[in-house]
């Protein structure tokens, strides 16, 4: 059986009588500045950053193969 995930957003008082109930789990995500966010991040090089065990990995990393990727 496929597990799937409603995401819904809900008011405090919702929240409170749901996080009563055992069946059901409840998480929050909270950005405080959407536009930061959102701002394309300067190029980072990964060797710099991952440890040196996953250095034969590094192309995992590439952010010209990750641009790649069809956007969502």
């Amino acid at each position: 059986m496929l597990n799937t995930l409603d995401i819904y957003i809900i008011r405090a008082t919702l929240l409170v009588q749901l996080a009563k109930k055992p069946k059901y789990t409840i998480f929050a995500v909270i950005m405080a500045n959407i536009k930061k966010a959102l701002v394309l991040k300067k190029h980072t090089n990964p060797a710099t950053k991952v440890l040196v065990c996953h250095y034969n990995n590094l192309e995992v990393f590439s952010r010209k193969e990750a641009d790649k990727l069809v956007e969502h």
